[in-house]
């Protein structure tokens, strides 16, 4: 169950990042308001992706309670890899071939963090 949570964690924080990301390229602001900063933050999208940071947090917590840190830790960097994929398909961003062996560094540094 503590790889669950942990999973949660990361995984919301993945749509926290890309739904922030999505809200400040495409803003909709709920209300109409002269500032920029203030339409920026007041998207649904943003606004959204704050709130799975907020739930992130909380099963973070539970992470926390259940493993070691030196284990759960290193291993929310699954997120950074999900993030480079997704906004890749959904952002069009490119990653480059020292982008991909970073990622796969990652991948690797995981695994071998995981079997400690």
């Amino acid at each position: 169950m503590k790889f669950v949570w942990l999973l949660l964690s990361v995984l919301l924080g993945v749509i926290g990042q890309l739904l922030m990301k999505w809200g400040i390229e495409h803003p909709k602001p709920l209300w109409n308001s002269g500032s920029a900063l203030l339409k920026m933050i007041s998207s649904w999208t943003v606004l959204g992706g704050l709130f799975s940071y907020a739930l992130s947090s909380l099963f973070w917590l539970l992470t926390l309670k259940r493993m070691n840190i030196s284990v759960a830790y290193p291993m929310v960097s699954i997120g950074y890899v999900i993030v480079a994929l997704a906004s890749y398909y959904l952002f069009n961003e490119t990653i480059s071939g020292s982008k991909w062996t970073g990622l796969a560094l990652i991948l690797a540094g995981v695994f071998f963090v995981s079997r400690s």
